[in-house]
């Protein structure tokens, strides 16, 4: 069954802002193996040549296909980085850039229609992980 997995790199994210595109970059994969550890596989690969990367939200998903089909839904709905434009992702099209206030919005509208009275928290790497995972599943 594949899994899906949302992956921060703090050095990924300084990059991201210190370019002006956003500190708030996440690389999104898909991988076959649920019990694989893919923080230390990347961290081993130095995927987009970073060392230093976390997983921050994982979910098997049995509905998706494939990689393909995962990053197409996501594109529909938040903005992937173009790797054409910028050499350091090295070709890498699952690195995408998240808007902290969707994120808060949207978990705002699910408590809401959960019947649950709205309150706004601060953000956790987990939340922005599971709003990635959401999106990819819709």
């Amino acid at each position: 069954m594949p899994t899906i997995y949302v992956a921060a790199s703090k050095t990924l994210q300084a990059w991201g802002s210190d370019i002006g595109i956003s500190k708030h970059i996440y690389k999104v994969g898909l991988t076959e193996d649920a019990k694989a550890d893919m923080a230390k596989a990347m961290n081993e690969a130095t995927a987009l040549g970073q060392n230093d990367w976390k997983i921050i939200a994982k979910r098997d998903v049995p509905e998706l296909s494939g990689e393909d089909e995962m990053l197409a839904r996501l594109a529909l709905r938040l903005k992937m980085i173009d790797p054409t434009y910028y050499p350091k992702l090295k070709g890498t099209r699952s690195v995408f850039k998240v808007n902290p206030f969707d994120v808060e919005s949207y978990m705002v509208i699910k408590q809401t229609m959960a019947g649950e009275q709205p309150k706004v928290t601060k953000l956790k790497p987990a939340d922005i992980g599971n709003y990635l995972i959401e999106n990819a599943l819709r």
